[in-house]
């Protein structure tokens, strides 16, 4: 009853402030499917809403309703699109036939462990060399303009997995490009979304997920994770976390689209520092304490991932040009160059928070006209 409440409520307020004039309040509804303790919600959507509001002189409202109550993870881009919620975090993997040149993006791993540069690096390609992307957007009533790279993904696991040996026949969550890491590495990938994961695991009907480390306490994966195989097993993204509908978007007035945009630094900064590292870190020292065993990975994985990223340009293009995109191999090079210079300015931005905003507004949002999106 609760979620056919919400959405009556959520459709009255977004007819309302349609037809509201431009200086009156707007009060819209966030639906996140991220649980009510995830970081993306507590910290990073809680201090970008009030920083609009705040920015907006208390015009622009959102409340933000987690935990599933309006959207699914899958019907995120739904929701959106049909007016249901008025805004919320949207995955292309679980919506590729409508978000496909970012479903390409997504499948993209980027090796190693600096998410500052591959978020960066995906902004950059998005805002400013992918307009197939904006497209996309715009063609499924909404505009996004802020996303981030999540840490590199681990394996959690309820059985020990030391080598790529030991994960041959074993069933493990994953998405994405960690579908075809896993074949790689012999293993049986089985796709769900990441709540479903938790589920999976304690019912055995995975042994392993392909996770992000914050998700041990961001999801509850601490609860059924025994041991964790602590090797890089590519970084992801972007998750679009204010994936907004587009009949909101133009009915506010130019002054607060300038807001929500000149805000996006800020956004994108607060998850990548505040919450995906912050909590990354925090997580670990937490199942350790638990006694969860990290083990580490050895150079047969470094095979692995190697031939991963040798496969998956080729096959991530062809992907793409069968869903429509056009010239799918150009922004990939696009991306390619992106990170070639963002690794570079990562160095510099180390984990300042700042350092991070102001390369995000100089690099990327200076050059990128609100009214265009």
């Amino acid at each position: 009853m609760k979620t056919v409440k919400w959405l009556a409520v959520s459709a009255s307020i977004a007819l309302g402030a349609l037809s509201a004039a431009p200086s009156q309040a707007r009060d819209f509804i966030y639906g996140s499917w991220l649980g009510p303790k995830s970081t993306t919600n507590t910290v990073t959507m809680t201090r970008y809403l009030e920083k609009i509001k705040k920015d907006t002189d208390g015009a622009i409202s959102f409340k933000l309703l987690a935990g599933g109550q309006v959207a699914t993870a899958n019907g995120t881009v739904d929701a959106v699109k049909d007016d249901t919620i008025d805004a919320g975090i949207a995955i292309a993997p679980y919506s590729p036939g409508a978000l496909p040149a970012t479903n390409m993006l997504f499948n993209t791993n980027t090796l190693g462990n600096d998410p500052v540069a591959a978020t960066g690096a995906l902004m950059e390609t998005i805002l400013l060399h992918c307009p197939q992307c904006l497209a996309e957007y715009k063609r499924a009533n909404a505009v996004a303009f802020a996303g981030y790279a999540v840490p590199p993904y681990e394996l959690m696991c309820t059985k020990p997995v030391k080598t790529v040996a030991d994960l041959k026949g074993l069933k493990v969550r994953a998405s994405a490009g960690g579908i075809y890491i896993m074949k790689l590495a012999g293993a049986t990938p089985v796709a769900m979304t990441v709540p479903d994961g938790v589920e999976a695991m304690e019912r055995g009907t995975v042994t392993c997920s392909w996770s992000v480390l914050n998700w041990l306490t961001n999801f509850g994966y601490i609860d059924v994770t025994k041991y964790v195989l602590d090797y890089p097993l590519g970084m992801a993204g972007p998750p679009l976390p204010f994936y907004l509908n587009r009949k909101v978007w133009e009915g506010m007035t130019a002054a607060q689209r300038k807001v929500l945009f000149d805000d996006a630094p800020f956004l994108v900064a607060t998850e990548t520092m505040d919450s995906e590292l912050a909590s990354t870190e925090a997580a670990v020292a937490k199942a350790k304490a638990k006694g969860i065993v990290f083990i580490k990975g050895g150079k047969d994985f470094d095979a692995v991932m190697e031939q991963h990223a040798r496969d998956q340009r080729a096959r991530n293009a062809k992907i793409a040009a069968e869903h429509g995109v056009k010239n799918p191999e150009a922004v990939l090079d696009a991306l390619d160059t992106a990170m070639i210079k963002w690794r570079k300015l990562s160095k510099q931005i180390g984990h300042d928070k700042q350092k991070f905003i102001e390369a995000l507004q100089r690099e990327i949002y200076s050059k990128v006209d609100p009214e265009k999106l």
